[in-house]
């Protein structure tokens, strides 16, 4: 089954603001595009939200979850 290049996908979720953006911040940092959405609802309607939700397009899946789940001091020596 092919993906569609421009579908999103949902990598990682978030219930903290600096944690949702550093996070994207490393994906930003390697080239890859990514989105942070619900961000505005989580902070207006907390105990009704989910958190915000980290997505980047199905292609770079993959590698955006090993980007995200290299140790630290890996990611620090790019």
């Amino acid at each position: 089954m092919e993906t569609n290049p421009s579908e999103l996908v949902t990598i990682r979720q978030f219930g903290d603001m600096s944690e949702a953006l550093l996070a994207q911040g490393c994906l930003s940092a390697s080239g890859i595009e990514s989105f942070l959405t619900d961000a505005n609802i989580a902070r207006l309607e907390w105990p009704l939200s989910r958190g915000m939700r980290l997505q980047v397009n199905a292609h770079d899946a993959e590698t955006a979850i090993a980007i995200l789940d290299e140790p630290s001091d890996v990611a620090e020596e790019r």
